[in-house]
This record gives structure tokens, C-alpha cells and sequence, in this order.
């Protein structure tokens, strides 16, 4: 059984799990707020279905027991609609979707955390469909259930978008993320609520949306009391070149669908025909072709070896660097601006996709300047979902400090 097929059958499972019909409530009709803007209620996640995540699916879901705060309050859950645009693309309008999750308490101003999610297989398996995300359920069972207000993007070519998906196409994601977090706002003053302190989290390719997202935020002056990441993979040209030159023996046999991801998505929002084809091998490039389309395929069809699936010239550093993919790949970071905003950035140990100097980068790169706002936190020998379960709490703790 390939990585790829343990993660969507355990992904399955602790969505089935998760699941409790009768703490549901009916969808609401969607609810307009502003140009664009639409909301709708999707259900209410009681208390003891918030304290199940906590307690038994999400050490399901990251292989490890971990203690967390239990949940105070129950959650309402919303799933908003927003247009945006494709900075890619000349900024071409687009719409797209998210969650919003607000606390069933009688407090009109509550801190608020957006929440950047993880890589995923399914289309759906996002922050607005929360019931195929677990990642989701644990943050909505720490930190809905105390009392903050959580939100999420989607991302472009997720959730209810219809563009094709923009794995790591870092502009879009600013862009995304930015857009929704100003429609979450319109969302929550149509409910009679506001945020007061505005925290950023994500893990694995959400840590690194997060600090992109943080990056655009200070750029345009609004405040962010505090970051926090898991797993971020922060210089994408760092994470792919050890893949593929100095590959470990511990290194995640998904790590394939990195490169898929990643050259189709370039491939379509940086408008470079045929940019797939060049890095994929032709055995796997049709598989690959329907994997990133999220069309019917075998997931253990996919490779588990690099080497069956990327082209032999990009195993040679100068080829790399100097392809179009690799040019691409270089610019794809999200740490190289001079960080005003309190940042730890938690790593694991023994994570199979995420080495330790990677989850210290953003930290090395900016005290190199003298810039002691950036901290890299160990979550011991943990594995890449291991950390995030371990650095929840941590976070939780943290942001509750400032």
C-alpha cells in the first residue's frame, strides 16, 4: 500500500469518525453581506463533538496521543463565497470559498485566527467542507471551542472554485487568503461580531501560505499580533532540491505528488504550455495529468520513487536551477523580507517531508540581519503530522499569551 493510499484511507476514516448527524443543523440559504460577498450556515458543532476531535480523532489522524485545552463553547459554522483575482493571470476575477467559524457565545469582539491549511488529495478536503478536513476539525475543536473565531481559505481550484489548482503559486495564494479575510470580516458584521487581534497558523503547505499571507499583510499595514507555522516548507528550492539530491532514508514516499502538484500548477497560472511535460516522465505524465485534475485514477499507480516519475535531468543541480520549473521553484519562498510580526515556526525532528534545517530557515535567514522576531520551536522526533498535532497546543498557548 503506497503513502498516497494510506493518507486518503486514514483521511476517510477520521472523517467518519468525525462525523455526528445530529449535531447538525439544516443548511441556511446563502445570506448576501457585500459586493460579491455570500455567506451560509452549514451546522453547529457541539461541545462533546468538539472534545471527541480532541481526545480520540485526532490522534487517529496524526498517529501520536497529544493533550489539548478541552472545548469551552460550541461552533457555528459558515461557508463564505468571495470573488478575487489571479494575480497570475493580469488579475483575472475569480471566485472562491472559505470557512468562517464563530463561537456560540454571547461575545461580540473575539480574537480571530486565519488558519492555512495543509496539502490535500480531494478537492473538498478543505477548511469550508470541514467534515473531509481533519486538520480543520482539530483547529475548529482548539480554538472555536475557546472562544476564537477561525477562518480559512480554500484556495484557488479548491473547495467550490473552479479553476484548476494553484499548488504553491504563491501570489494566488496571497491573494486568496487576503480576499478572505476581508470577506470574513463583511461576514462577521452582517452577524453582529467583529475580531479584535488577528493570529495566523498553518501547517505544510500552509506554513508556507501562512508567511506568504503575512508577508502580503504587512505589506499592506494590517496588523497581525502573531504567525505560527508547522512543517513550512518556507524556500521551496530548498525542499525540492534535497528530494531529489540528497534524498533521505527517511523521506515521505508521497513526496511524488509534490512535483506533480507543483508543475501542473505552474504549468497553468504562470502560463508556460507543455511546462508539465518537461519535468514528468512520459510513463506517468497521463496519471499525473489526472491526479492534478482530480479525475478518476489508481492512486497506487502513482510512484513512490522520484526517479520513475521526474525527468533524469533534473537530478542535476545546475539543470534544475536553470529550467523553467526551477526558476519558478526558486522564487517560491516566503521568508526573504525584513519580518515586523512575532513569528515561531515549529518543526519536527524526524518529519519525512520537512528537514530540521528547513523548519529553522526563516529564523537563520533573519537573524543573519539581526532580526530576533522569527523563532524555530522543535516538537521533538516527531513525524510531519505528528508536529502539527504537537505544535496545536503550543500555538494555543502562545497566541493566548499576547
Amino acid at each position: 500500500m503506497t503513502g498516497l493510499i494510506r493518507i486518503l484511507a486514514l483521511l476517510m476514516l477520521c472523517c467518519a469518525v468525525g462525523r455526528n448527524p445530529a449535531s447538525a443543523q439544516t443548511v441556511g440559504a446563502p445570506v448576501s453581506v457585500a459586493a460579491g460577498v455570500t455567506y451560509e450556515f452549514l451546522a453547529r458543532w457541539d461541545v462533546d463533538r468538539l472534545n471527541r476531535i480532541l481526545t480520540t480523532d485526532t490522534s487517529a489522524f496524526a498517529g501520536l496521543p497529544v493533550t489539548y485545552s478541552p472545548a469551552r463553547n460550541a461552533v457555528k459554522l459558515y461557508r463564505v463565497r468571495y470573488p478575487s483575482v489571479i494575480p497570475e493571470r493580469g488579475n483575472k476575477p475569480t471566485m472562491a470559498s472559505g470557512l468562517v467559524a464563530v463561537p456560540d457565545t454571547g461575545g461580540a469582539s473575539l480574537p480571530m485566527v486565519s488558519y492555512q491549511h495543509g496539502t490535500v488529495y480531494g478537492k473538498q478536503q478543505v477548511p469550508s467542507f470541514a467534515e473531509q478536513s481533519p486538520e480543520t476539525q482539530l483547529m475548529l475543536a482548539q480554538f472555536a471551542g475557546q472562544g476564537y473565531i477561525l477562518i480559512g481559505a480554500d484556495y484557488f481550484g479548491l473547495g467550490e472554485s473552479d479553476e484548476p489548482e494553484g499548488y504553491m503559486v504563491k501570489a494566488s495564494h496571497q491573494q486568496a487568503t487576503y480576499d478572505m479575510l476581508m470577506a470574513a470580516r463583511a461576514v462577521l458584521a452582517a452577524l453582529d461580531r467583529s475580531a479584535t487581534k488577528l493570529f495566523l497558523a498553518g501547517w505544510s503547505q500552509g506554513g508556507f501560505v501562512t508567511l506568504a499571507m503575512l508577508e502580503k499583510l504587512e505589506s499592506a499595514g494590517v496588523p497581525v499580533a502573531a504567525a505560527m507555522t508547522a512543517s513550512a516548507p518556507a524556500d521551496v528550492f530548498v525542499a525540492l532540491n534535497g528530494f531529489l539530491n540528497f534524498p533521505r532514508p527517511n523521506d515521505a514516499d508521497w513526496v511524488p505528488t509534490l512535483f506533480i502538484l507543483s508543475a501542473f500548477a505552474f504549468e497553468n497560472y504562470y502560463g508556460i504550455p507543455g511546462l508539465a511535460r518537461s519535468v514528468l516522465t512520459d510513463a506517468y505524465y497521463d496519471l499525473a495529468r489526472k491526479a492534478y485534475e482530480r479525475q478518476p485514477f489508481d492512486p497506487s499507480q502513482v510512484p513512490t520513487q522520484l526517479r520513475q516519475i521526474v525527468r533524469a535531468e533534473y537530478f542535476d543541480p545546475q539543470f534544475f536551477a536553470a529550467s523553467a520549473y526551477g526558476r519558478l521553484v526558486a522564487a517560491t519562498q516566503a521568508y526573504r523580507w525584513v519580518i515586523r510580526t512575532p513569528v515561531r515556526t515549529f518543526y519536527g525532528e524526524t518529519d519525512e517531508a520537512i528537514r530540521t534545517e528547513l523548519g529553522q530557515l526563516p529564523m537563520t535567514w533573519q537573524k543573519a540581519m539581526g532580526n530576533d522576531r522569527v523563532a524555530a520551536v522543535s516538537t521533538g522526533k516527531t513525524s510531519h503530522r505528528g508536529t502539527f498535532a504537537v505544535a496545536v497546543p503550543q500555538w494555543k498557548a502562545w497566541m493566548d499569551q499576547q
